[in-house]
Order: structure tokens, then C-alpha cells, then sequence
């Protein structure tokens, strides 16, 4: 064994002098000068490269046998199938490394924040997936509406109408709504009179969440257990878009139903602590990013009909889900470039949606220590023990 190892390593060496390496930058083969004729290879020696490129059909996340291309990536059936999952599911993962793991086979099972983190270093993309029936035009002359309904079917296009409806029908809670909260002078409220504040304008968001989705192609073919599953589950996610929805940049602060100005302190002060922080920066990320309403709408509503634990019916969901998710590629298609790079950004904001629930669920639990308490409606529709 060793003197062939040795015997493999001083021919390899060889063939470098002679300027016999022949392969890609990752798939380096090496071949006798005799297999290579008037500068073209024999029939022998394609041979052997093409069982050498068999051999080496591994997965370029964790270095298993890799089973062909998913989401635009040479993968492995486990990888295809987390990947998929780390962005329709509520999970949030942690790593307790320093985000300094080495993912392969063993560590892929032990680390699962580094391994979606290296699903998308290696250029894995969730709309490589999709089927979607129209061609992807690689070069936009223009982009504006009429740009990016070109790309749409007329059932998409109607359904993207709906949805931007909806979305301004269910924006801001009714005047007489509003008059029941006290809403005069939040600037000059105590922390104990804001944090009131708060709650009540977060009921009214969740019951706007509510009326929303229950007017969703889709959402009255579900099971009922299944219909609530979904509404907790989503309702501080669809909460955090909203607040980016009504984020303004010039000033840093987020505008509520009544016109006035949130900004980071006046949250804190209310209760939110250092949550607050990550809300206002999701806000300058989708500002930043340019999300218009018709993807807002979209994203919305892929989120509420995410894979959530619980439910019975759970591929009748994510079939629902999968014309959501057609309908923002084709859409994205016509209104962004490069597509790629744009619609894994989107659909990444469901992962950031999936942290700041989870920051939301640990502040509500923290709240207990602080001699506050939630109003029973968002103690019921959070779960908050």
C-alpha cells in the first residue's frame, strides 16, 4: 500500500512538469502522454475521465454521494431535502461554535445553521426548483409594471391583483378601532401607559393578520385545526412585514395606524427591549432591497402557508404555498436582474422572519420577570405559557 501510494504521487508529479494536467480547477485528471494524440484525447482516455467524473459526483455541502442537481447545486438527497425545509419551516437554528463549523457528513446532523449557511455559500436557490411556464429572460430593457406582469400568466396576474387588494383592504385598523385605544400625547406616555399602547396596536395588527388570510385563494380549502395552526404560527412573522411595510428610512422609525413616529427608544421604552433593534434593521433591509406591495403581498402569503409543526394536512399546504412561491418567481422575473440573485434575497426574508418570531417569543416570556402581562388574546394566538 505504501509503495503504491508512493508510485501514484511520483507519477502525479511528473505529469505536472511535463504540463500534462488536464481537468477543470476543482476535477484534476491526470493522463500518460500517450493517451493524448495530436492534441486530442483518445478513446481511452475519455473513458477514464468520464468514470473518474462518476466517482467524484459529491454532494458540495457535506461531501456525500451526491444524487443530482437541486436548486441549482450538486447535492445530496439529505441536503435537498434540509434545504427545502430551513425556508418553509418556523424552526430557528443556533450554532454554538461561533458559526465556525466544518460541515460533512457527521457535522451536517450537529450544526444545522453552518449547514444552511454553506446550502447558500455554494450557490444553492430555492427557485431553481420551481416550474414555472414561462421562459427567463436574462436581459430587461425595462422594468416597471408593465415589465413584470409580462412575464405572469392571466391567473397570476389576477391573483397578484387580489392580493395587493387585500393587502391595502386589511392595512390599517377601522377609525373605530382606533378611537378605542388612546392614542394622545404617546411621546410624553410613561413606560407603563406605551406598553399598553403597544399591545392593544399589536391586537389590532394580529386581527388584521386574521381578516387577511382568511380571504387567500386557498385558505378556506384547509382543514379548520389547520386554519388556526397556521394563524399563531404566522401571526408575529406577518406582524414583523407589516412593520417594514410602514418603516420609513429617512427617520429611522416605524409610522403606526394613528401617523405617528416609533423610533428605536420609544419601542424599548415600551417593553421591547433589544428586540427592537432587530425589527427596525429587518425594516432598513427590505427598504434597502426595494420590496414593492405586489412582493409584499406574495411574501406574506407564502409565509402564512409555511410547513408549521401540527398540521394535518401538511402537503395540501405546501401545495398552496408552491403558487404563492410561482407567482413571486414569475413575477421577480419580469421586475428584477439578476433574477437569481434577487429572488433568493426574497425568499431569504423568510428566514429573518423566523428569527425575529423567535426573539418576539422570548421577549413575551421575559415579560413575566418584569411584572407585565400580556393582554389573553396574544397569550392564546402566541402560546405563551
Amino acid at each position: 500500500m505504501q509503495s503504491s501510494k508512493s508510485s501514484r504521487t511520483n507519477n502525479a508529479d511528473s505529469a505536472r512538469n511535463k504540463g500534462e494536467f488536464i481537468g477543470s480547477s476543482t476535477d484534476k485528471y491526470l493522463l500518460p502522454s500517450s493517451h493524448i494524440l495530436d492534441g486530442r484525447q483518445s478513446i481511452a482516455a475519455k473513458a477514464k475521465m468520464k468514470r473518474l467524473r462518476l466517482n467524484e459526483q459529491l454532494c458540495l455541502v457535506c461531501g456525500d454521494r451526491g444524487s443530482g442537481y437541486h436548486y441549482n447545486v450538486l447535492t445530496c438527497e439529505g441536503c435537498k431535502g434540509f434545504f427545502r425545509r430551513s425556508l418553509t419551516t418556523t424552526t430557528v437554528y443556533r450554532c454554538t461554535n461561533n458559526n465556525n463549523c466544518y460541515i460533512d457528513m457527521y457535522m451536517r446532523r450537529k450544526c444545522q445553521e453552518c449547514r444552511l449557511k454553506k446550502c447558500l455559500t455554494v450557490g444553492m436557490r430555492l427557485e431553481q426548483k420551481m416550474t414555472v411556464p414561462v421562459r427567463v429572460v436574462t436581459r430587461l430593457t425595462t422594468r416597471g409594471k408593465k415589465q413584470a406582469f409580462k412575464h405572469l400568466s392571466a391567473e397570476q396576474q389576477q391573483l397578484i391583483g387580489r392580493l395587493i387588494s387585500y393587502q391595502k383592504e386589511y392595512d390599517l385598523p377601522s377609525e373605530e378601532d382606533l378611537k378605542k385605544i388612546s392614542m394622545s400625547g404617546t411621546e410624553q406616555m410613561n413606560a407603563e401607559a406605551k406598553f399598553q399602547y403597544m399591545t392593544e396596536m399589536t391586537i389590532l395588527t394580529v386581527k388584521l393578520t386574521v381578516d387577511f388570510s382568511k380571504r387567500l385563494p386557498g385558505f378556506d380549502t384547509i382543514l379548520r385545526d389547520d386554519q388556526i395552526t397556521l394563524l399563531k404560527a404566522c401571526s408575529s412573522e406577518v406582524m414583523m412585514l407589516r412593520c417594514a411595510r410602514r418603516y420609513d428610512v429617512k427617520t429611522d422609525s416605524i409610522i403606526f395606524a394613528n401617523d405617528q413616529r416609533h423610533d428605536r427608544q420609544s419601542l424599548s421604552m415600551a417593553g421591547i427591549g433589544h428586540t427592537a433593534d432587530s425589527i427596525f434593521n429587518f425594516g432598513k433591509l427590505l427598504s434597502a432591497m426595494k420590496v414593492d406591495d405586489a412582493e409584499y403581498a406574495l411574501l406574506t402569503a407564502i409565509d402564512i402557508f409555511s410547513e408549521r409543526p401540527g398540521l394535518v394536512e401538511g402537503r395540501k399546504v405546501e401545495k398552496i404555498q408552491e403558487i404563492y412561491l410561482q407567482t413571486l418567481q414569475a413575477y421577480v422575473i419580469g421586475r428584477r436582474r439578476p433574477m437569481a440573485v434577487n429572488l433568493a434575497k426574497l425568499l431569504s426574508v423568510l428566514i429573518e422572519l423566523r428569527m425575529l418570531s423567535k426573539l418576539n417569543s422570548d421577549m413575551c416570556y421575559s415579560l413575566k420577570y418584569k411584572n407585565k402581562k400580556l393582554p389573553p388574546f396574544l397569550v392564546e394566538v402566541w402560546d405563551i405559557q
